[in-house]
């Protein structure tokens, strides 16, 4: 059997890693494939200006980064690795519920720190690790836990709520996404065509017969038995449009968790001995366990290299948004992307109390001397809900463009065309409370067991 999927991000790379050994599975590339070893910036990097979408949401004029290279967003974001709450799956769906999606989660990872856990793996590829924290992450668990929140040692545990080290893919403190643990194990056992773009899935008498691609050899047609779309959030609508595909509700259910800084000034050096990947903390929004919202801390230079290198940010973002954003078709069939953070009024109320517990932390850290917040710090002024409409951005989680049950049956089958399905973060039909960076990898492997079942491969 042929199988041709259109895009080797999370959900692509690990769709085909099930089912290479019992297929002829052809994996097409917009980005590079950087081969491996990895080179070490894709590893510790955290800008990559060329292995970009450059996509940029209509509504605010702000980037919206997705990596346009082998590993997709794993190979460029912040090495995440929560998987969300069991309640953030519950209206998904007979079969992509959380027990229908952990048994996935568990054989994509190797947990360091809890791999005998029963909701944890032991032996797979990804590594889940906890970092050590640098004096700053220490201060902000220690005003945390003084204010009431508990200790919690692994946010992946069912059911977590509080303060501890973030959960994050990495080995000895470099990402490690699908491009550096998947795509080792594929390139012998796959054709693999990097800079290589998907212009069009090709339908004839609503049965999906193979690609038309664009890549160093110029214009080519591959035949297919099955094609798999594996864009992610925006690219996988463009590609349906450019195909001539008009399946229900392409871009209508975008979600993404809305994510603002508050910017204080710490002392650099302590900055620098946990830049990222430190303190993680996960609290309930009105004490409403299943309505949370998270804090972290960062170096604010590592993301932006025009700020000083004293400057600490600590985000906040609201994990269970009520708002939706949509991507609409262009006459170009390109996406038209409104992420439409804060446009239900509950949105932007609960993200305002989490600012003002956030500033709870922050006021006891300034109070020890470890913290300086600026004198006109945006969230303590007049018009703070206007100041957060203004500020509020992306947590760079773009999920539910193409979900189940509008744009793709459960089988993950695009409605009303044969032998094409999407196997990305597209088709969640509703965004998780964590990052959707474990999760898609867990969609990509059961996908892949789907296509297995369905073709008795």
């Amino acid at each position: 059997m042929r199988i041709v999927i259109a895009g080797g991000g999370n959900g692509g790379l690990w769709a085909a890693h099930r089912l290479a050994d019992v297929a002829d599975v052809t994996v097409i590339e917009a980005g590079i494939d950087p081969g491996d070893p990895v080179p070490a910036r894709f590893l510790h990097e955290h800008a990559y200006p060329d292995c970009d979408w450059d996509y940029t949401d209509a509504d605010s004029g702000r980037h919206l980064v997705r990596g346009k290279v082998l590993g997709g967003g794993s190979t460029v974001n912040a090495a995440a690795g929560s998987r969300g709450q069991p309640t953030g799956f519950s209206d998904w769906g007979p079969g992509w519920q959380y027990e229908d999606l952990l048994p996935y989660m568990r054989r994509v990872e190797t947990d360091e720190q809890f791999g005998d856990a029963s909701y944890h793996g032991d032996s797979g590829p990804i590594h889940v690790t906890r970092l050590a924290p640098g004096p700053l992450e220490d201060a902000f668990a220690a005003a945390s836990r003084a204010l009431g929140h508990a200790d919690c040692p692994d946010h992946n545990a069912p059911g977590a709520m509080g303060v501890g080290p973030w959960p994050t893919n990495r080995v000895e403190g470099g990402r490690w996404g699908a491009l550096a643990a998947v795509a080792p194990l594929l390139r012998h056992r796959i054709t693999l065509r990097d800079r290589t773009l998907v212009r069009r899935v090709l339908v004839a008498n609503g049965v999906a017969t193979g690609v038309e691609i664009e890549g160093p050899a110029g214009v080519e047609t591959l035949d297919a038995d099955l094609v798999i779309v594996s864009g992610g959030a925006y690219s996988t609508p463009e590609l349906l449009w450019r195909s001539g595909i008009d399946a229900p509700g392409i871009g209508t259910g975008l979600q993404d968790h809305p994510w603002v800084m508050m910017n204080v000034e710490a002392d650099p050096d302590a900055i620098g001995q946990r830049p990222v990947s430190g303190s993680l903390l996960r609290a309930p929004v009105h004490d409403d366990p299943a309505d949370e919202f998270q804090v972290f801390p960062f170096s604010t230079w590592l993301y932006d290299r025009s700020a000083r290198k004293s400057s600490w940010s600590v985000s906040v973002a609201l994990m269970q948004p009520h708002s939706r954003g949509s991507i609409t078709r262009r006459p170009d069939d390109s996406g038209e992307i409104r992420l439409g953070h804060l446009g239900e009024t509950s949105d932007l109320e609960r993200m305002l109390a989490a600012l003002r517990a956030t500033d709870e932390v922050l006021v006891r850290m300034a109070d020890a001397g470890q913290v300086k917040v600026p004198a006109d710090a945006w969230w303590r002024g007049g018009d703070v809900a206007g100041e957060l409409r203004r500020r509020v951005e992306t947590y760079n989680h773009p999920v539910a463009s193409c979900g189940i049950g509008r744009t793709v049956e459960r089988n993950l089958d695009v409605i009303g065309v044969r032998n094409l399905k999407i196997i990305d973060a597209s088709v969640m039909p509703s965004i998780c409370d964590g990052g959707p960076n474990l999760v898609t990898m867990a969609i990509g492997l059961r996908g892949g067991d789907l296509v297995a079942s369905e073709f008795a491969l």
